[in-house]
């Protein structure tokens, strides 16, 4: 006699039931214990649904068992022990190959081939099956998990129907999960895109913020003087102020520069041997100023000179400098920054800490995400762009080191520690540290002749008025084909040329210098100075067949100091 069967009409009616939970929620976590609730009994005595996580791996996120007193049976089988990915006819296998798997009679050699143990073989065998089903859960060619029906305690047994059937039910799971995963993921980039187009607006407004102010100083100050409304004690003050913002807002665009280097994975290293000492000691000089007009004492605790570690002086100097300039920024008057240096085994340690406003704790876990900051609108305390602590964690990482901040909460000061390698006893050498320009009036280039070309009238001013102080003869020139009608002409001692210019640029300029002959100054050297600050574009410039490339803004006497070493005069 066949074992009694359920009714199609009842089979039906299940199969409705299924499909409107699974459409009415997107929280298919919360749906799917309820969907194998409907499965037992009417498609078996036990139903389970494992589905791949984020981590790769099947996990089991419902199951029914018509005996609730066998619940705990079926967690234990798959809590304890898992899956045995060898067994042809288990859950992993089926998602493996897609394939379903119908066991119409369950032997103890099947048993046998899903249990990994004996201790798992005598838990199966506790639970009993009979007969049993595995059908994958694929929506859009992506296998999602699968489902496992099971017959433990009636008479029945599962033929060529109960599979299609399952492969039905399975197929509306599959749909049913991938589609609120796939809402869940359009919600979840929706919202990523609105707080990148918030966090956007943000840092324009705060970049718009910080460009002006420097700039409404250096305009008012600037205008002051040419009017001739102030004497001459405040038009060396005024001074004094222009230069002071024109330099932030050049520590502002190289901060930019320098954040695109990092993403863009374009940062390079200039190594050598470094002792840090004196690159605090330098960094501390930098920011004594700001520091003194809020009466802020600075205390350096720094071990004996030796400590020497593997990189780049210039950018482990950044990391000093915008560790402490931020220390000073964000520490009320009469307070004190501290700097340590000190050896801790194989590593040197550069800990930075004040008794500043401190760091909320919700805020401590991204301090050092690029463009992110504690505060922002037209309300918040300090400036900045939020660059400063992600390029020190990001130039830190780059030599091999990290960095980490501690604080107690807001009003309890913060420290930064800044861990570095220390460097190979056999690979010491001299150490280097950062060097200044020279003074303006310490290198002569009388007699030098040179010829300056920029379509930008004030730029030549300048540069001219520069070279000339230094006792150079300078030919003005506007134009690429000025310049190198001025370069035949006069065969000058060096060539200096903008970049983007009208018509011609500095690069079509130098290639035709290039292809002049020695004895018509094909040979000049030549220096890019030039707005363009890229590593593409200094690469660009030099192989052209410009000798240097020169970012703008130029110091003067570092201006005056690249001319003189190109003609053969030191400094």
């Amino acid at each position: 006699m066949a074992p009694p069967r359920i009714p199609a009409e009842r089979r039906a009616a299940v199969l409705a039931e299924m499909s409107a939970l699974l459409g009415s929620s997107l929280d298919y976590e919360r749906a799917l214990p309820r969907l194998v609730g409907l499965a037992v009994p009417v498609l078996g005595d036990l139903c389970a649904i494992d589905l791949i996580q984020d981590d790769g791996v099947l996990h089991r996120v419902a199951s029914a068992h018509v005996d609730s007193t066998k619940d705990a049976l079926v967690y234990e089988i798959r809590a304890r022990h898992g899956f045995n990915p060898a067994a042809a006819h288990g859950v992993p296998a089926v998602v493996r190959t897609r394939q379903p798997v119908l066991i119409a009679r369950v032997g103890e050699a099947d048993l046998n081939a899903i249990a990994l143990n004996a201790e798992h073989l005598a838990l199966w065998r506790r639970l009993g099956p009979k007969s049993w089903i595995i059908v994958p859960l694929v929506a859009h060619d992506r296998a999602l998990g699968a489902m496992t029906l099971a017959i433990t305690e009636s008479a029945r047994r599962y033929g060529p129907t109960d599979l299609a059937f399952a492969t039905v039910v399975a197929t509306h799971t599959a749909g049913a999960i991938e589609n609120a995963r796939l809402y869940r993921e359009a919600q979840a980039a929706r919202a990523a895109a609105e707080a990148a187009n918030r966090a956007k607006d943000e840092f324009l407004s705060t970049l718009s913020h910080e460009l002006r102010n420097p700039l409404n100083a250096v305009h008012g100050w600037a205008t002051l003087i040419e009017r001739g409304q102030i004497g001459e004690a405040q038009t060396r003050r005024a001074m004094q102020i222009i230069v002071r913002n024109v330099n932030a807002q050049i520590r502002l665009v190289d901060d930019l520069l320098d954040m695109s280097r990092v993403v863009s994975g374009r940062m390079r290293l200039v190594v050598q041997p470094v002792d840090l000492r004196d690159l605090i000691e330098d960094a501390l000089e930098a920011v004594r100023h700001a520091a003194e007009a809020k009466r802020i004492r600075l205390q350096p605790v720094l071990e004996a000179p030796g400590l020497l570690v593997s990189g780049d002086p210039g950018r482990l100097q950044q990391i000093i400098w915008n560790l402490l300039e931020n220390a000073v920024k964000f520490t009320p008057k009469d307070g004190r920054v501290q700097v340590q240096l000190q050896r801790v085994r194989s590593h040197v340690e550069i800990i930075v800490s004040d008794t500043g406003q401190g760091i909320a704790a919700d805020v401590l876990p991204y301090i050092f995400d690029r463009l992110r900051q504690g505060e922002g609108g037209s309300t918040r305390g300090h400036g900045g762009l939020g660059i400063g602590l992600g390029l020190v964690r990001h130039l830190a990482e780059l030599h091999g080191g990290s960095v980490y901040a501690e604080s107690a909460g807001e009003g309890q000061g913060a420290t930064f520690v800044v861990t570095l390698p220390l460097m190979i006893a056999e690979m010491r050498e001299q150490p280097i540290t950062h060097r200044e320009s020279p003074p303006l009036e310490s290198t002569s280039l009388a007699g030098a002749r040179i010829v300056v070309v920029d379509d930008d009238p004030t730029a030549v001013e300048l540069i001219k008025e520069v070279l000339v102080q230094a006792g150079a003869d300078v030919i003005e020139c506007r134009s690429a084909d000025e310049a190198l009608r001025a370069v035949t002409q006069s065969r000058p001692d060096v060539l200096v040329s903008d970049i983007e210019m009208p018509g011609q640029d500095g690069y079509s300029l130098i290639r035709k210098v290039r292809a002049l002959g020695p004895e018509r100054g094909g040979k000049v050297p030549a220096v890019a100075l030039t707005a363009f600050g890229r590593p593409e574009d200094r690469i660009r410039s030099l192989t052209a067949g410009f000798n240097i490339h020169v970012s703008k803004p130029v110091d003067p006497a570092e201006l005056i100091a690249i001319v003189a070493s190109m003609i053969g005069r030191a400094g």
